[in-house]
């Protein structure tokens, strides 16, 4: 049943190439008490450096479930013109596998500007994640170079920036209204990050390199 007193979980990391914010999502994958973990694997990186074994259908993604991984390469499924139906279909298949039973699961998508951007609404299927996921305790997880091509009820919706590396103005401009202390970040050495929780508007400072 949905329980509609968990919170809402939307974690963006964000900053330039080879800053460590992928490092960083595949690490909190890894530690993350998680009944299951649902990867949209588009280019292969997270099977290459999590040692996954990828699922290319919907059997497969069904059979692996029970090892609480779900790397899921949609290639296999849909041609190349039909990606954004591929993330569509497992946004919906990771939500409803979400209801089967209790515990946190995380949806893993990288660089998600390129399924959905801030020109056009949200699809269905995420928008359902971003507004309700938290009452199967679903957490969106996604990181970018790119946080202002996000859906602004995305933004809106982000409780954790975890925040490496960036100088582009543009994408400063983007968080500063979610996030006030986003500038420090223009100074940060990569593998360096400040993380902000927009409930308790506390700050973290860490690395991972």
């Amino acid at each position: 049943m949905p329980d509609y007193s968990l919170p809402s979980c939307i974690t963006l990391i964000f900053g330039q190439s080879s800053s460590g914010k992928t490092t960083f999502a595949l690490r909190y994958l890894l530690n993350v008490p998680a009944a299951c973990r649902f990867i949209f694997d588009d280019f292969g990186q997270a099977a290459h450096r999590l040692r996954l074994k990828a699922c290319g259908t919907a059997k497969e993604c069904e059979e692996a479930v029970p090892t609480r991984w779900v790397c899921f390469n949609p290639h296999v499924m849909f041609p190349a013109e039909k990606l954004k139906d591929a993330f569509r279909w497992f946004c919906h298949w990771s939500l409803e596998v979400s209801k089967r039973g209790p515990g946190k699961k995380v949806l893993f998508v990288d660089e998600l500007w390129q399924w959905t951007n801030n020109k056009s609404p949200l699809p269905a299927e995420l928008e359902r994640i971003v507004r309700a996921g938290r009452l199967e305790n679903l957490e969106l997880l996604t990181c970018t170079h790119r946080p202002r091509e996000y859906h602004a009820d995305i933004q809106a919706q982000v409780t954790e920036w975890v925040c490496f590396n960036t100088v582009d103005p543009r994408e400063l401009d983007a968080v500063r209204p979610y996030y006030p202390g986003v500038d420090r970040i223009a100074t940060l050495p990569k593998g360096s990050f400040l993380a902000y929780n927009r409930d308790s508007r506390a700050e973290l400072a860490g690395r991972v390199f």
